[in-house]
């Protein structure tokens, strides 16, 4: 009853309680994923067996990847395979993510695209860190997560990128990195509908609406719409720190958004060719 009264006062004085759950509340209904699916290595087993020459192998992982991640290196027909295969891998995910945290789920899955090229390159393969996140000024990706193993792609220089157990965990941690309080400041309304739920993450060290060894935690989920593709690319795109792609600016992180839209018609048409049978 006391505890009752108490929550009644705040909200008779305006002040928001919602972020106080019991234990007992439901967690966020989760998205029917599908995380053992792996269809880019699919892809890239049938591309070695016909060009060999294209695609290495890491040891370290039992991994394929392709030794020149480019769109001049490979053939059309392969390229839209590999763009197919990683948003049929991916999509669940970042919908879910996106849903969750208040994101253009197509921003978020267009930067894990143009990091690792569609899930191909040596370094998403050998660390699973499809973002291309780096350990440098995030020591809270270690402290908080415990993600603190880290790889340099070239033994003189130490990159540190950050090791992961999969694609959902890297792309956990960069949910984090755009939610930083620097970028943060660039949304419209400086990050104010996730800043409180990314502070609570990093100091439970659990997803905000999972339970964090207490009476309460924090939300099942955060009201609000989420930020769009254009807000969320203005927080990392040219932004001083942490922006380490040489050629990425607004308008061609944009244009890896178009990319995401066209395979997601692609995947639509498939679905409705299935439909009809």
């Amino acid at each position: 009853m006391r505890k009752l009264s108490v929550l009644l006062a705040l909200a008779t004085l305006g002040i928001s309680f919602a972020f106080l759950y019991p234990s007992s509340a439901a967690t966020p209904p989760r998205a029917p994923v599908a995380v053992n699916r792996d269809s880019v290595q699919v892809i890239l087993r049938k591309m070695s067996s016909q060009y060999p020459q294209l695609v290495g192998h890491i040891p370290e992982t039992n991994r394929l990847y392709i030794k020149d991640p480019r769109r001049e290196a490979i053939s059309e027909p392969w390229l839209e395979a590999l763009q197919d295969a990683f948003f049929s891998d991916t999509r669940n995910l970042c919908q879910y993510y996106g849903r969750l945290y208040l994101a253009d789920w197509k921003a978020l899955l267009s930067k894990a695209a143009r990091e690792s090229f569609w899930g191909s390159s040596y370094l998403c393969n050998r660390t699973r860190n499809y973002f291309g996140i780096r350990r440098a000024n995030k020591d809270w990706i270690c402290a908080s997560f415990s993600n603190c193993k880290t790889f340099d792609m070239d033994v003189a220089n130490a990159e540190g990128y950050v090791q992961f157990f999969g694609f959902e965990s890297s792309l956990w941690m960069f949910v984090h990195t755009i939610y930083s309080p620097h970028y943060l400041a660039r949304l419209p309304d400086g990050g104010g509908r996730v800043a409180a739920a990314i502070q609570f993450e990093r100091k439970n060290k659990v997803h905000y609406w999972e339970h964090a060894g207490q009476a309460y935690f924090f939300a099942t989920e955060l009201p609000g719409s989420p930020y769009s593709a254009a807000q969320l690319i203005y927080t990392w795109s040219e932004h001083a720190i942490n922006n380490y792609c040489e050629n990425c600016n607004r308008l061609t992180d944009w244009e890896w958004v178009q990319k995401i839209q066209v395979a997601e018609s692609r995947a639509q048409d498939r679905a409705a060719k299935q439909n009809v049978r």
